[in-house]
């Protein structure tokens, strides 16, 4: 399974955690920062340039800023979520 990296040492806010996600799987610029953006984008797929099947992994989840710390958790929330529902997408967090 493809690992997408994502380092938390350098999300300050919540668009930090966006551009991160947005820049690993090759979003086009017009991507919605929402969550229901990414249910289209990562479970109905043919919008990113990388699709599922494919493993997130937060490393530095520990040097998270205040401002993004939210985000982080329910992002992580969502794509476990996604999981359950069936769609190939793994969450993994390397501290």
């Amino acid at each position: 399974m493809k690992e997408l990296i994502l380092d938390g040492s350098t999300f300050a806010t919540r668009n930090d955690v966006y551009d991160a996600f947005f820049q690993a799987v090759g979003a086009p610029e017009w991507h919605g920062r929402n969550f229901d953006a990414l249910h289209d984008s990562i479970c109905t797929g043919e919008i990113n340039a990388i699709e599922v099947p494919y493993c997130v992994v937060i490393k530095n989840r520990s040097l998270v800023g205040e401002g993004a710390k939210k985000m982080v958790d329910d992002f992580i929330d969502l794509l476990n979520e996604f999981s359950r529902i069936g769609v190939p997408v793994q969450v993994r967090i390397d501290s």
